[in-house]
């Protein structure tokens, strides 16, 4: 009698094993950048919840889609920019390598402030500015302080943003794929196939895209067939689960009541 009793307790613990197996899909982590600018940028609410909105500090719409976001319970982040290799132009509040890092502080806080609900941080170019670690260390210490994550975007291979990150306890990752460089939609179809071949080889995949009407597009008839290949979108807090920075905790919180 006993016996029989251990192996039906050993059969309903291999289903619960398999049961979570068939649960643990590959994760797709979409972010999208550069929203705050153009009154089009409302279309990207047109996408699942799931995708993450990373806005550009005062800008004109960045709080209005920032508070849009959070009561439609989405993840925000300020999409910071820093300095480029290129010179190109960083709009309002751009980091520079030559700045004092009380200077890169306040020049933080300021564009934290304007993009409410932020529960992480995202570089805009940055290409120059990431790879100084002594300046990457000054903005980590605030994000630390705010109880922020990070995501470094990776325009450069010379970034020390998730290294940074990771030395002081900041819940960070990195871009894997540009999803849209190119608008076409052979472009757009190659690299979503490898965003999915890679989250079925890594486990999850982090995408950066942009809210071009293409872009919008083609996600919108793209991701709801995620499922069909085993695959999962979820959002960048999901995602850093169990790190979750204190101040998302905060906001989910805020979002249900």
């Amino acid at each position: 009698m006993q016996w029989r009793l251990l192996v039906c307790c050993l059969l309903m613990l291999a289903g619960n094993v398999n049961a979570k197996i068939e649960n643990n899909k590959p994760e797709i982590i979409i972010i999208l950048d550069d929203l705050g600018y153009r009154p089009t940028d409302i279309a990207a609410f047109s996408l699942p919840t799931e995708v993450t909105f990373a806005i550009l500090p005062q800008t004109p719409l960045a709080s209005t889609i920032a508070e849009r976001a959070h009561a439609e319970g989405r993840n925000v982040m300020l999409h910071m920019p820093m300095q480029a290799s290129n010179g190109k132009k960083m709009g309002p509040l751009g980091l520079t390598t030559d700045m004092y890092p009380a200077a890169i502080t306040h020049t933080l806080r300021r564009a934290l402030k304007s993009v409410p609900y932020a529960v992480g941080v995202n570089n805009h170019m940055g290409s120059a500015f990431t790879g100084e670690k002594d300046a990457m260390m000054t903005i980590m210490e605030e994000i630390k302080r705010q109880g922020l994550f990070f995501v470094d975007s990776r325009t450069s291979v010379y970034t020390r943003g998730e290294e940074v990150a990771q030395a002081l306890g900041v819940p960070s990752v990195s871009r894997h794929v540009f999803l849209d460089h190119q608008r076409t939609p052979s472009f757009l179809t190659q690299q979503f196939e490898r965003t999915k071949t890679l989250a079925k080889k890594r486990g999850s995949v982090v995408v950066i895209a942009h809210p071009y009407p293409e872009t919008l597009a083609f996600l919108a008839e793209a991701l709801p067939h995620l499922s069909d290949e085993g695959l999962q979108l979820v959002s960048i807090t999901e995602h850093l689960k169990p790190h979750q920075p204190l101040r998302h905790v905060a906001m989910a919180q805020h979002a249900k009541e």
